[in-house]
């Protein structure tokens, strides 16, 4: 069983980084006063994930951006708190192909909207999103520091605390930061 596993992360590999160079967009540093559409990416699979990431969504809400959360649940099936709203969608593992690639027509009309900031708050490991960031035409990429991960504008890098809170929090702080 872990030989077909290996496959299918090769297999996804190879296919993460034929799309890496074929995503045709449009590199542009953005900062929040200039940015008109956010798009966030986040693991929504506990409902605890959803309450830390609702006040970040509606702090850019606030400030009259036109912002989508888009969640990856990693489970079967979806819950109570995974019912989309104005803001939120969700995606589950019936939504990914045998390679762990997310196919759906929520996940076609995020990658192909072209958001002036797009912001990921997982790190490498939550394959779904991945592939979604590398897909993505936004202009301007954020996303957790890694080793070897160069997908994205924006790297925040963080030392001993790697909590979301405190991703979102230097987040806010650089992408207030950019321009001024």
């Amino acid at each position: 069983m872990q030989f077909l596993e290996d496959f299918k992360q090769k297999v996804g590999k190879w296919v993460f980084q034929r799309e890496l160079q074929t995503n045709s967009r449009i590199k542009e540093v953005c900062n929040l006063d200039d940015a008109k559409s956010i798009g966030i990416l986040y693991d929504a699979t506990s409902e605890n994930q959803i309450k830390i990431i609702q006040p970040f969504v509606s702090y850019f809400f606030d400030l009259k951006k036109d912002v989508k959360a888009l969640g990856y649940v990693n489970a079967k099936e979806l819950s109570y708190c995974h019912t989309p709203k104005l803001q939120y969608d969700f995606f589950y593992q019936k939504d990914l192909n045998w390679y762990y690639k997310p196919q759906n027509y929520i996940i076609d009309n995020f990658i192909t909207k072209e958001y002036d900031i797009l912001i990921n708050l997982c790190d490498s490991t939550t394959i779904p999103i991945k592939y979604l960031v590398a897909s993505s035409i936004a202009h301007f990429k954020i996303g957790i520091y890694e080793e070897d991960y160069e997908i994205y504008d924006l790297m925040i890098s963080l030392k001993e605390d790697r909590s979301m809170q405190r991703l979102i929090h230097e987040i806010k702080h650089y992408i207030n930061l950019i321009n001024k």
